[in-house]
């Protein structure tokens, strides 16, 4: 299934720049006739139009804006890149609802379940959070010099549907998957933890989109289950102790550290205490300054040991970073490359 996750709110705004110009015709010592000099001024008196190429660039469908009808729903934006432009117009179809998630029926009426934690109701209703869009369609894109401009569509009733599905089946694979862990090594434990990581994410985005879609529909059952969820998630990463082995003292590893602080994973300075213990290897490492820019250029190598049975797992990661505000800015910026990558990863190892 197909769908996009979108942080809100974003804005798209365009500006014109207009100007005239007017010119004085003087009569005194002017050899032509009355019927010149009147076209004359006639003609000089008219606003000069002056030409913006970037305003001449954007598409009309983009500057139309298409209005939103009952069941179809539009959104409209532009980037440096198509997925940015992609992420922008689906922003801005949320926020053309002009819908709060967290004042929506739906989790005023959830708010009294004692059966779903307080913490996990503001987690879901929380307006920076993603949203999920599933099978959006782009029905215009265009791109000029170096922006894209996209527009999306949606048909309402079966995006609500879709929701429902998309829930309903994360839902039952992160049951699956924490049912499977019981006497499993260490590794296979954690991976299923960001297995379910990532399912969780999906409800929680979906759950959002459902509610500004539908603010009076009744999700008491999903968030029953997706508390259920959690709470056995916490479990099974309480029975995981990581060890993080710096043999080194490179930088990459607070990206690492923030990783599983963020996912709620236990660490140890401990590692006869520790049942996983991870690593990371520099490879190729190389940094040179590149038109006047810091360049950063590494592989990162992520090795997981199974305490017990010395099981290694080993994953790549490829970093690359320039700034052209020096070293440190090009560090800084590749620490952040390295965690966003651990973050969308499926598994980190």
């Amino acid at each position: 299934m197909r769908y996009f996750k979108l942080k809100l709110p974003m804005l798209i705004t365009l500006s014109l720049l207009t100007s005239c110009c007017s010119t004085n015709t003087q009569k005194k010592y002017d050899i032509r006739t009355n019927a010149d000099i009147q076209k004359a001024q006639k003609t000089s008196n008219k606003p000069s139009k002056i030409e913006d190429p970037n305003i001449e660039s954007i598409p009309q469908w983009f500057i139309a804006n298409q209005s939103n009808t009952d069941e179809v729903l539009y959104g409209f934006g532009s980037g440096k890149t198509s997925q940015q432009a992609t992420q922008n117009a689906l922003a801005d179809m949320i926020q053309r609802l002009q819908v709060t998630v967290s004042t929506t029926t739906s989790f005023t009426n959830i708010s009294n379940n004692n059966k779903v934690s307080q913490k996990l109701i503001q987690e879901v209703t929380t307006s920076s959070a993603d949203v999920t869009i599933p099978n959006y369609q782009v029905i215009n894109q265009s791109q000029t010099d170096n922006t894209f401009y996209i527009e999306i569509q949606i048909n309402k009733s079966q995006t609500i549907n879709d929701l429902k599905d998309l829930i309903s089946s994360n839902i039952k694979q992160a049951s699956q998957l924490l049912s499977t862990t019981y006497n499993k090594s260490s590794i296979y434990r954690f991976n299923i933890t960001q297995q379910v990581d990532k399912n969780i994410k999906i409800i929680k985005s979906s759950l959002r989109a459902l509610v500004v879609l539908s603010p009076s529909i009744d999700i008491n059952e999903y968030m029953e289950a997706l508390n259920h969820i959690d709470n056995e998630l916490l479990n099974v990463k309480r029975t995981i102790q990581i060890y993080i082995d710096k043999q080194n003292s490179g930088f990459f590893y607070s990206s690492l550290e923030k990783y599983l602080q963020v996912n709620n994973y236990i660490t140890t300075d401990n590692k006869n205490s520790a049942n996983i213990s991870i690593s990371l290897k520099l490879k190729d490492y190389d940094n040179r300054l590149i038109n006047n820019r810091y360049c950063i250029n590494t592989t990162i190598e992520l090795q997981i040991t199974d305490n017990l049975s010395s099981q290694l797992a080993p994953k790549q990661y490829v970093v690359k970073s320039c700034s052209s505000k020096g070293r440190e800015s090009a560090i800084d910026n590749a620490i952040e490359i390295f965690y966003s990558q651990l973050s969308n990863a499926t598994k980190i190892y």
